[in-house]
């Protein structure tokens, strides 16, 4: 409920922002970009917390620069992403139990991203909130010579694996230069408990470290 409300409560931020910022419409720009994404599952069980391994997956999408003042821009935008991780435990007869998760989502990140000037183009810092919505997922489990592949389920009932909806916070920092293209590396640290009831003591979150790469079109240059 916390968290929920964090969330509203940074909507909120987002829009005062923007709008006491002067946004310029005819200065909006449309961004393309793909890239490589490192990402695992932080969880704590019975009061025991680790990390799971990183695996690599992708992230492909658009997004909206739209102007605010003269260093800054919001930027709205959706995008495909993977958010996969690895795991090995042993579990209570003693099996030592590896498995790989596999997740895939469309996300909604929203983003303040301000420019410094710099050599023949501009650092660029950030942050804000996005939110995700699961697609599909499948989990690869090997038990000694066994392995099984199953289908996970996204929902609120208790025959559900995860939530289907998945909230970060971003932190960004890159390079963009005159031309349009940029990169920009992007973490983002997951808020929204990933498990269906249980013990609300036990918590699963999903943790992204992302550097997205494209090239950012239209708008209109200052005289």
């Amino acid at each position: 409920m916390r968290k929920n409300l964090f969330v509203a409560i940074f909507f909120v931020m987002i829009a005062n922002v923007v709008s006491s910022q002067s946004i310029q419409p005819q200065g909006t720009r449309i961004g393309f970009f793909a890239g490589p994404v490192a990402s695992n599952m932080w969880e704590r069980i019975g009061g025991n917390s680790r990390m799971h391994d990183y695996v690599l997956g992708a992230t492909i999408g658009i997004l909206l620069d739209v102007p605010m003042q003269k260093i800054g821009s919001f930027q709205p935008g959706i995008d495909y992403i993977g958010k996969n991780s690895k795991d090995t435990y042993t579990d209570n007869n003693g099996q030592t139990i590896h498995t790989k998760t596999t997740l895939s989502y469309l996300e909604v990140p929203m983003n303040v991203l301000f420019r410094i000037p710099q050599g023949n183009g501009k650092v660029t810092v950030g942050g804000g909130i996005a939110t995700a919505v699961a697609v599909s997922g499948k989990e690869d489990k090997t038990i000694g010579n066994s392995s099984t592949n199953s289908k996970l389920e996204f929902g609120d009932l208790a025959s559900d694996d995860y939530v289907r909806y998945d909230f970060g916070l971003n932190v960004l920092a890159g390079y963009e230069f005159q031309n349009g293209f940029f990169a920009t590396l992007n973490y983002n640290w997951g808020i929204n408990r990933l498990f269906v009831g249980g013990d609300p003591k036990d918590k699963l979150y999903n943790n992204y470290l992302a550097l997205r790469a494209g090239f950012l079109l239209g708008g209109k240059k200052k005289k």
